[in-house]
């Protein structure tokens, strides 16, 4: 972090990382907090640079992903979502849209605050991936406590949304839980 803050806060970089981590106890808390809750200006700075460049790394990641075939375990993915949404304290569902040779057409963050809440927009998720022309979905969806472990609702939903997608012609390829250190199929678990 020390590294990333140095061209913006020179000789400081070494202290203002060392405060952040201990003020948040971790780079990945340091980078899910908002800048704007932050009462000193040095900090809010240092954790929206960290923020930027996580972005930054973020969108190489993807840039690696576009035209590509892309499989549910795959490296590159699994290290964008990883990044994506596997930092966020908040849960959200995000949507990696494919062809139906399984090449990336684009990805989208289809809803935050719970995959409870995916059922109210199953909708939304069909209706892009129809104006898009997918033909394969994969799902995937965080969860900030740090265990990949599928719940009943993970299960229940994901079956739901393979029966939707199976009327529309859309294959649900997989569905991932990812947190910021691991990611679990459901397909290679055997649950999809």
């Amino acid at each position: 972090m020390a590294d990333v803050l140095e061209p913006f806060a020179g000789k400081r970089a070494k202290k203002l990382a060392a405060r952040l981590i201990e003020r948040f106890g971790s780079l990945h808390r340091a980078l899910a907090i908002d800048p704007a809750t932050i009462s000193d200006a040095d900090s809010a700075e240092a954790c929206r640079i960290a923020q930027c460049s996580a972005q930054l790394v973020a969108t190489a990641l993807q840039e690696e992903l576009k035209g590509a075939t892309i499989r549910a375990d795959d490296p590159k993915l699994l290290g964008y979502l990883r990044l994506k949404i596997g930092t966020s304290d908040d849960e959200c569902i995000h949507a990696i849209f494919l062809d139906a040779r399984g090449r990336y057409l684009r990805d989208e963050t289809i809803t935050a605050g719970g995959l409870d809440q995916i059922g109210v927009r199953g909708r939304q998720l069909f209706a892009r991936a129809l104006t898009l022309g997918a033909q394969r979905i994969i799902i995937a969806h965080n969860h900030p406590s740090g265990d990949c472990k599928p719940s009943q609702i993970d299960l229940d939903t994901t079956l739901r949304l393979r029966g939707a997608a199976q009327t529309l012609g859309i294959l649900l390829a997989d569905h991932l839980i990812v947190t910021k250190t691991a990611c679990f199929s459901m397909k290679a678990g055997k649950m999809l």
